[in-house]
């Protein structure tokens, strides 16, 4: 999906001229693109990691509940990932990739402990 994102920027870039180096110049054309990058490479990392961990904590039994539970300074305004209601993307801000991040330290190791195959 974050292919198909940044072929979709390329292509409006490129059709529409709104980064057009001729008006905003070669180096912010380049940063342009680069940034466009670098943001969907972000994306598709999270919704990897935010899979990783609907699949271990479906592997260990464990929902939302006990994912709260496991994250350490939870803020009002984050939240962690739902394994009884999986998303197909993970959500744009309310699952930051701290969170993702300190639940799969967590989960690999209990997934390990008890012989459960590695994400991938």
């Amino acid at each position: 999906m974050s292919i198909l994102l940044y072929v979709a920027f390329v292509v409006v870039a490129i059709f529409t001229g709104i980064i057009d180096p001729k008006q905003v110049g070669l180096e912010w054309t380049i940063f342009w693109y680069f940034t466009a990058a670098g943001l969907c490479y972000y994306f598709y990392f999270k919704n990897v990691s935010y899979r990783e961990v609907i699949y271990y904590a479906k592997k260990l039994g464990y929902h939302k509940d006990d994912l709260v539970a496991m994250v350490a300074k939870l803020k009002e305004t984050q939240d962690v990932p739902d394994p009884d209601h999986p998303r197909l993307f993970s959500p744009f801000a309310k699952v930051p990739l701290s969170v993702v991040n300190q639940l799969t330290d967590q989960l690999e190791v209990l997934a390990k402990e008890q012989d459960i195959p590695r994400y991938r």
